[in-house]
């Protein structure tokens, strides 16, 4: 501690105005000790701020010379370095929840923001070490980003609260010296109780999931069926009059840039068929919003989306359109919906289908959005769709927001089959026994019996597997089961090794995110900008 005292004398740190410590002397930092991160470097009233590591954790190091206590509100020992008769007073502060607090008040750019309808990219972090890669991957786009990204789902399976995932990502913006806006969504949310949860912890996107209240037997249902399910959704008859006259003529919609324009007619059965199915699910929503606007007061300060992807069949455009109607008569203005579009978008995979019926599925989908809204469509499962992401870019006209999570999983595992292939072997082998019991609820094709023997493939060689749409798949839906199994001691089986083996390759895990990121946004077509 003593070099770096008077390194920051020697070069007047303290008396440098503008926040960010200057390159020069941050690569000192660096080179006096390898150990911090030297983007973290930062100057606050008088006092410096740097983010150390130490081990597998981080340690928040505040240094003052003027006499005065440093660091006051953050949780940690005082001790003093003396240089030249001057004393140099500093602070030693764990990552801790209540310390990640404290940082978000002193230096507001490591808090999330709204986005609004700027072109918006979500990258999950499912064990709250990916966001640096993140940040590097976003650092030359022009794209709002979401560091903070997990459904309740996610988080149960993996152990994490959402305090948890909002302080890892505010700890990742701190290192890495990010001070551009970025989000926190709180991923499928379906209940009240995960609603107030996660805006607790900070998160300011919500994205809603009413899948349980949507009606996939409606399709099936006989005329007198469909005619009942239908009466029921009302206990005023009124209402359902004002229903069905809402679309008792055909919506024509015209883009606003290029006029082209498409009609969209319910016949009685049609609408009561999709009443039957989405109303709920409206309901739901708006329920959803409304607690939202209750806790917020202001709906500026938040970000809304919902999401009904998750259903057997695609989203039709009319369903969509009947969905947008019904949100916006109840005044909930979403920033981004997404619907199911053609084809599979199965997790961790490229896109399975036919783009041409894609293409012209998205593109009343995007009419629907820019008309109605304007607001996002929402690609969920979207990492890795590297044969459709032009299509989305370009149909879009950037108005979407691409959501992906478990891809930053396959790229630290990738990085662990690299650099310590038995720990690896170990993994697959486990996740092969999970594999049925975890695909339950994923819609996935994976055929086991086209994943090559672990056994018969060289060390430097096993990384390849994940190249492999079977392989991909099985380590990507086991990861739950992987990290979180306890042997009959209790004693985390996988976790602490995988952790410690991207530790020890820390900047290699941050590349293969990077490339694998930029890869994703490149693809989108997403604006480049001149940063460093």
């Amino acid at each position: 501690m003593r070099e770096l005292a008077e390194l920051l004398l020697k070069n007047e740190c303290f008396k440098m105005e503008d926040g960010q410590i200057k390159p020069d002397i941050a690569a000192a930092l660096k080179k006096i000790d390898s150990d911090i991160y030297e983007r973290s470097a930062r100057k606050n009233v008088g006092e410096i701020f740097l983010l150390k590591r130490v081990g597998r954790g981080r340690r928040l190091l505040v240094f003052s010379v003027d006499g005065g206590e440093p660091g006051k509100g953050f949780a940690g020992e005082i001790s003093q370095e003396n240089f030249e008769g001057k004393a140099v007073k500093f602070r030693v502060c764990e990552a801790t929840e209540e310390n990640a607090k404290r940082l978000r008040e002193v230096f507001p750019f490591t808090k999330p923001r709204p986005l609004g309808l700027k072109t918006s990219f979500g990258m999950g972090d499912r064990m709250g070490i990916a966001t640096p890669g993140h940040i590097r991957a976003t650092r030359g786009f022009n794209i709002f980003p979401i560091y903070a990204q997990q459904s309740i789902r996610e988080m149960e399976r993996t152990g994490r609260t959402p305090e948890n995932v909002m302080d890892d990502a505010c700890w990742a913006v701190f290192q890495e010296g990010w001070t551009r806006p970025f989000g926190a969504d709180a991923d499928h949310l379906k209940t009240e109780k995960d609603v107030r949860a996660t805006a607790a912890a900070g998160f300011t996107f919500f994205t809603i999931d009413p899948s349980d209240h949507l009606n996939f037997a409606a399709d099936s249902l006989s005329g007198s069926e469909l005619a009942a399910a239908f009466d029921a959704l009302f206990s005023d008859s009124e209402i359902k009059s004002f229903l069905i006259e809402r679309y008792s003529e055909p919506f024509m919609l015209r883009d606003p840039e290029s006029g082209a324009t498409e009609q969209f007619k319910y016949d009685s059965n049609e609408l009561r068929r999709i009443a039957v199915k989405f109303l709920p699910a409206v309901r739901h929503t708006v329920k959803m919003y409304r607690l939202l606007l209750e806790i917020f007061i202001d709906a500026d300060r938040f970000d809304f989306e919902m999401s009904v992807d998750e259903t057997p069949a695609p989203t039709t455009p009319k369903e969509h359109l009947f969905v947008a109607v019904e949100l916006k008569r109840a005044g909930v203005p979403v920033q981004s919906l997404a619907p199911r579009y053609p084809g599979e978008f199965q997790k961790g995979i490229d896109f399975i289908g036919d783009r041409d019926e894609f293409k012209q599925g998205l593109e009343s989908h995007a009419l629907i959005a820019r008309c109605m809204g304007p607001y996002k469509l929402s690609i969920h499962s979207g990492s890795d769709k590297f044969s459709i992401f032009p299509i989305v870019g370009k149909t879009t006209r950037g108005l979407y927001h691409e959501k992906t999570a478990g891809t930053s999983y396959l790229a630290a595992i990738r990085v662990v089959a690299r650099r310590n292939p038995s720990l690896y072997r170990e993994i697959h082998g486990f996740a092969l026994e999970r594999f049925e019991t975890d695909r339950a609820s994923y819609h996935v094709t994976t055929k086991l019996d086209m994943i090559p023997n672990v056994n018969n493939i060289a060390d430097d060689h096993l990384e390849y597997l994940f190249d492999s749409i079977d392989a991909r798949q099985l380590i990507h839906i086991t990861y739950g089961s992987v990290l979180t199994y306890r042997n009959e001691a209790g004693s985390l089986v996988f976790y602490d090794r995988i952790m410690d083996t991207l530790d020890e390759h820390e900047e290699e895990h941050y590349s293969e995110l990077e490339a694998h990121f930029r890869r994703h946004m490149e693809s989108l077509g997403a604006g480049r900008l001149n940063v460093k």
